[in-house]
């Protein structure tokens, strides 16, 4: 009693630690990591365009309509304010993915306080300790999935607040259009979880036509005013395009571009892996729910409301079911799952933490076995998420020898050498290294390697492995501009 009533004295100060702890993870280090191919590279290029040729609704990849990466606008859109803002960098790439998270953090744990002050508290902590989404495809990467997942989780919170209010109804719909802005498809999880929470809660009966209309014109209208612009730059090609990819191609037998794999893999791979936090989790959210559901286990007066126990227990499960019944499987698909479970966790730890018929020593036993569990997830995170993050070697030379405002600003570059990230030699520029040198010297990335470098006869310049040299004797008439023991700079 004594702990919880300094919790519930100093709660604020125990919040704004567990958001700076949480702050720290996401920032710390952001700009070090290498950068990816394929989904940030892909979105960071196109951002980078869309400031270059100044159109922000058609997102380009070398200049051509891309439709391969068939997404709305909205992320690249937060990117290239991370450049406007921090410059052209890995930094601007990231910034707002990982502002993204803290923010759904920080919401997702003030919205906690309506259960206890404990569980707000749990929550923070479970968010630092979120392993996959620190590792790959959102805290730290500049792509879409961040911003959705914020968008995902603004709209539950909404969602679970209807009951109070109709009008946050309302909010969901804004949500649900920027989401879908941000991801296309995906977002129609978020409709398919509120129109479930309307009807099992019996919400559905009491919504006006006033009410419906509003909620109508938040919902589309933003979709419907972007669908219109963009017909007219393309027609029905990028809206088909779209649809093939996400919905077609997610469903194809052996998934897309072969990431099939069996129905449990999210299961198995995150909810139910007790090598992280999540299956412990998991765990205690399983014994919650048979508390809830055994009568004469369950007392009178629980925290968590008949129309939230709904409402979270859909957010959980609904996503986790769907993407678990299509072919393609990605684990940043149920990343979204991870903020109801944080939830009902910390709602369900809490309220056994404070249980007036239990010891005194086991529950101190229990928190110190909570805290401690939490400390070495999250240690566990920071260490490999955000102490071990790095770039590689090639596209550490690319950084330490161009700038924007140096002597190769502005040229054109072939490449032949060994990438790290491939784990190959390349005569190709990867999209990750395109985009680097984009950012960091607005180079014009050409394709061809050494032969093309010797068949041009305007200025250009030549990054080489330094063992590839021996294969182009006639590379030895050429400056070496830069050597670091790897790579060399080659240049007229």
């Amino acid at each position: 009693n004594h702990v919880l009533e300094i919790i519930n004295k100093y709660y604020w100060i125990f919040f704004l630690l567990g958001t700076a702890m949480v702050a720290f993870l996401c920032f710390r280090c952001l700009g070090i990591a290498q950068i990816d191919s394929w989904d940030e590279a892909r979105h960071g290029i196109s951002a980078y365009e869309m400031m270059q040729n100044g159109n922000y609704l058609i997102n380009t990849f070398q200049g051509q309509a891309d439709y391969w990466n068939v997404k709305p606008p909205l992320s690249f859109l937060t990117i290239a304010v991370g450049f406007a803002v921090f410059g052209y960098n890995a930094i601007g790439l990231r910034f707002f993915s990982a502002l993204a998270y803290l923010a759904a953090s920080v919401c997702t744990g003030l919205f906690a306080r309506r259960y206890s002050r404990l569980a707000s508290l749990l929550v923070m902590v479970f968010c630092a300790a979120n392993y996959f989404p620190f590792k790959a495809h959102l805290v730290r990467a500049g792509d879409a999935d961040s911003l959705y997942l914020l968008l995902f989780t603004l709209a539950m919170l909404a969602m679970l607040k209807i009951r109070e209010r109709q009008q946050w109804i309302y909010v969901c719909g804004l949500c649900f259009s920027l989401a879908f802005l941000t991801k296309s498809f995906h977002a129609l999880m978020i409709a398919a979880i509120g129109g479930l929470f309307l009807l099992l809660t019996g919400e559905l009966k009491k919504m006006r036509l006033r009410t419906w209309i509003g909620f109508l014109a938040s919902a589309l209208l933003p979709v419907m005013i972007w669908a219109v612009l963009r017909y007219q730059y393309d027609g029905m090609t990028f809206f088909q395009n779209m649809f093939e990819a996400d919905i077609v191609g997610r469903t194809a037998a052996g998934g897309t571009e072969g990431h099939g794999a069996p129905f449990l893999y999210y299961v198995t791979s995150i909810f139910w892996n007790f090598d992280y936090i999540y299956g412990w989790l998991s765990l205690i959210v399983l014994l919650g729910i048979a508390y809830l559901l055994f009568r004469p286990l369950r007392k009178e007066g629980h925290p968590l409301p008949l129309t939230d126990q709904t409402g979270i227990l859909l957010w959980l499960f609904i996503p986790l079911l769907g993407f678990s019944l299509v072919s393609t499987k990605l684990m940043w698909y149920v990343y979204p799952c991870t903020i109801p479970l944080f939830l009902l966790a910390a709602v369900f730890l809490a309220e056994f933490l404070q249980a007036p018929r239990i010891p005194a020593w086991l529950l101190t036993a229990f928190a110190l076995l909570i805290l401690g569990g939490s400390a070495y997830f999250i240690r566990g995170n920071y260490l490999d998420n955000v102490r071990g993050a790095h770039s590689n070697a090639l596209q550490t030379f690319i950084i330490e020898q161009f700038s924007r405002d140096g002597q190769y600003t502005g040229s054109t570059v072939y490449l032949d050498a060994y990438d790290p990230f491939l784990y190959a030699n390349t005569t190709e520029w990867e999209q990750n290294n395109r985009l680097l040198a984009m950012l960091e010297g607005a180079l014009r990335c050409q394709n061809g390697g050494a032969e093309a470098f010797l068949g041009n006869d305007e200025d250009c310049l030549l990054i080489l492995s330094i063992p590839f040299l021996q294969n182009y004797p006639k590379l030895a008439e050429y400056r070496i501009l830069a050597d670091n023991g790897q790579y060399l700079l080659l240049g007229r």
